[in-house]
Formats: structure tokens, C-alpha cells, sequence
């Protein structure tokens, strides 16, 4: 199977705890290549990276492979074309909010698949388990969180119904045609998730390294993301595939206080991403996200990665949908022109009680805000579901 190799990295400085120590190579014998080097001075910096996109498979330019592979795959899509200085065609996961429906409803079969990292020196990372960080497993957590779980939600007062996060954040994008007066008030894009047992990857120590932090197992993980994008592509989703999780489906990898570097540890720390695998005949899209107990990251907590990379995967799960360039907000220094509705806002989260626990959940930025639409199609005219953006992305040079 044909793979998308050369990918697109997006990067922001976020802040780790004073005294952290940057991630340390595993030598070939299992042990620390050299000493661990701590931060120098409060606020540190290291480089954030919340999503990559694949551009190019085996010399097939993985959009126009894309184009051809939905409508074989079945993931259910829409695609809608704007106006916004120029013409812009986007696709994303569900119906097309702004024609009537008679059913508009969609569910995606998903797999949550525990991923439990092992590294040579005898570090182990198991999302299965409780610790110290926390005596409730990251999946049992994840799993009654409200990106699985559905509740009643209400953005600046007005109630946006009953749903997962992510649907209630769509609901909100579109709520022109959602509310209860609109031409869609049953519109939900809902997740019907399946808890799969734990894969264990065990990662060779060319591609390994660890920090310190003070609970669990006292370090977290760090995994160079080419390495590890290759083994999910070439044996995770394979393997998925004989159990019934397709194109039509999907996978979502789930890590305990596990991140992802670029090449070397100091291009680091990848929180999450979601991609596409692309063939002339086919198109998987899936995500991997880290449950965060690490206390390292400013603005990130338990789910709220999860929350980041579904949002993104439901409104550009091909990766490929187009805007005008924005940008110098959240992550995002520079410009960049995608749909990507997490970028603009990393960091910003509010937290929501469920099941007993206060989860930590992004702010997400509405399709308005990146295609200028004005009045914004979004709940209470905002353009971003806490209100954070009250007015559409600013232009970027």
C-alpha cells in the first residue's frame, strides 16, 4: 500500500514548566544517550506541532487521489463552494447543513484504539492503566469524556442541543440552519465510538526519547513522528481493516503522556494530528492524540488535544480544504490558508464537568471566521464557539 510520506508541519511556541527537562535520546543499549539538559530559566520554550498534512504520495499529488477515493470509500462528506475574494471549495464529515434534509443526521463508525508505548530502556506508557497522574486510565477517562459522551450544551446562553463536542461545536458553526427555526435542527455529524484493545508499539531507540515529569512512570515519551506515521499506515490501519475499520470509519489513536518530535528531539513536542492515506482507489483518514497529564503545556489538559484534532478532522478530513491566508494567531505564526478550525485558537480551553471530572476542551473556530462570511452563520453571531472571535480571521500578508 502506497503512503503519503512528505508532510507540512505547523509550529508555535508553547510554555513548559520551569525545570522541565527536554526529552533525552534511548541509547542503543537502552540507556540515556547523554544527560538530561534542564530548561534554563521559567517559560522555556519548546516548539508545539498540533497537526500534519500529507502533500504528496509516492509522486501523486494526494489531493487529486483524494477527490477520486471519497466517493469510493463512502465516508460521508458534503462539499460546498464560497466566495470569498475568489472561489473555495471545502468537504466536510456529514450532510450539507445548508440544504434541507430529510435525515440529517450522520454517525461515523470509530475506533478508539489505545496505543501503549515501549521503549528498550524498560519505559513503558499505557493508556490502559491508572498512576499516579491520575488512578482512572486515560481511556477510561477519555472514554465518559464529552468527546464520547453526549450532554446538553449552551454557548453565550443559547442552547445549541444535545451531543458529543464535537457535533455541538458543528451545530454551533452552522446554527443559521440548526436552531430550532432553521431548515436543520436534527443536524448531528455524531461519533459512535468502540473502545478496540491496546496495541503495544515497541519503538526503536533511533526513534525514542524521554522526559521528566513527576507522576506516572516520572517521564513522558517522545516519538519521532515520520517513524511512527509510517508504522500506523503500514501495520495499525491494515490490521484495522480486517476488523471492519475502513474508509468509512475512523481510527483514532490515543496516547498517555506521549508526544511526537520532527526528526530530532528538539523539534518538539507534537501534540496531536490527523491525516489521510491516500490511493488511487482509496482514502483512510485518521488521528492520533495524546491524553495529556503532564502538566507541561500551557492550554492543554486530559482531552482537550482529542478535541483539537476531531473538530479538525470532521471539517477537513482530506486535509485539503482551501481559505484565504490567515494567520499570527494561536499556533499559527506566519500565514497559512487551510481549514483548519483548531489552529487559530491552540491554547484557549475551557473546562466542562462530566462524570465527575472537570474536562479541559479547545475553543474552535467557525467555517465564518476563515471564509469572511458576514453575518456569521455561527451561534450568537459569533465566530468561534466561546466568543473568543467575534469578527471573521484578519487578513495575513
Amino acid at each position: 500500500m502506497s503512503k503519503a510520506r512528505a508532510v507540512s508541519k505547523r509550529r508555535a511556541a508553547v510554555t513548559v514548566a520551569a525545570g522541565a527537562t527536554v526529552l533525552t535520546m534511548v541509547a542503543a543499549n537502552g540507556s540515556a544517550a547523554f544527560a538530561d539538559h534542564k530548561s534554563a530559566a521559567t517559560g522555556a520554550q519548546i516548539q508545539q506541532i498540533h497537526a500534519i498534512k500529507p502533500m504528496y504520495d509516492v509522486g501523486v499529488h494526494v489531493g487529486t487521489a483524494k477527490t477520486s477515493a471519497a466517493a469510493v470509500t463512502g465516508l460521508k462528506v458534503f462539499s460546498k463552494t464560497v466566495t470569498d475574494g475568489g472561489s473555495f471549495t471545502y468537504r466536510m464529515v456529514g450532510k450539507d447543513p445548508t440544504v434541507v434534509q430529510a435525515t440529517p443526521a450522520t454517525s461515523v463508525k470509530t475506533a478508539l484504539v489505545p496505543v501503549i508505548i515501549h521503549f528498550s530502556n524498560g519505559l513503558t506508557w499505557d493508556p490502559t492503566l491508572g498512576d499516579t497522574c491520575d488512578a482512572t486510565s486515560a481511556v477510561t477517562r477519555t472514554m465518559n469524556s464529552p468527546m464520547v459522551k453526549k450532554r446538553t450544551w449552551t454557548f453565550g446562553g443559547t442552547s445549541v442541543g444535545k451531543g458529543q463536542y464535537s457535533d455541538a461545536f458543528q451545530r454551533a458553526s452552522f446554527y443559521t440552519q440548526t436552531k430550532p427555526t432553521g431548515i436543520n435542527p436534527g443536524y448531528h455529524v455524531n461519533l459512535a465510538f468502540t473502545q478496540l484493545p491496546a496495541v503495544t508499539i515497541n519503538v526503536p531507540n533511533a526513534d525514542a526519547a524521554f522526559g521528566t515529569i513527576t507522576c506516572g512512570n516520572g517521564h513522558y515519551a517522545g516519538v519521532e513522528i515520520n517513524w511512527l506515521d509510517n508504522y500506523i499506515q503500514t501495520t495499525l490501519l491494515p490490521q484495522l481493516a480486517t476488523q471492519g475499520y475502513g474508509p468509512k470509519t475512523l481510527p483514532l489513536f490515543l496516547l498517555g503522556n506521549v508526544v511526537e518530535y520532527d526528526t530530532a528531539p528538539g523539534n518538539c513536542c507534537i501534540l496531536g494530528y490527523h491525516n489521510a492515506l491516500s490511493t488511487a482507489s482509496s482514502a483512510q483518514t485518521y488521528s492520533v492524540s495524546m491524553y495529556d497529564n503532564t502538566s507541561l503545556f500551557a492550554g492543554s489538559g486530559d482531552v482537550s488535544v482529542l478535541s483539537h484534532e476531531i473538530a479538525e478532522w470532521m471539517d477537513d478530513p482530506f486535509t485539503d480544504n482551501p481559505t484565504k491566508p490567515w494567520g499570527n494567531i494561536g499556533q499559527v505564526s506566519g500565514c497559512q490558508g487551510n481549514l483548519e478550525v483548531g489552529d487559530p485558537l491552540s491554547g484557549t480551553v475551557f473546562t466542562q464537568t462530566m462524570n465527575g471530572k472537570a474536562y479541559h476542551l479547545q475553543e474552535l473556530a467557525f467555517v465564518s471566521w476563515f471564509y469572511h462570511q458576514s453575518p456569521s452563520t455561527g451561534v450568537n453571531g459569533w465566530y468561534s464557539n466561546g466568543g473568543a472571535f467575534t469578527t471573521a480571521a484578519a487578513p495575513c500578508p
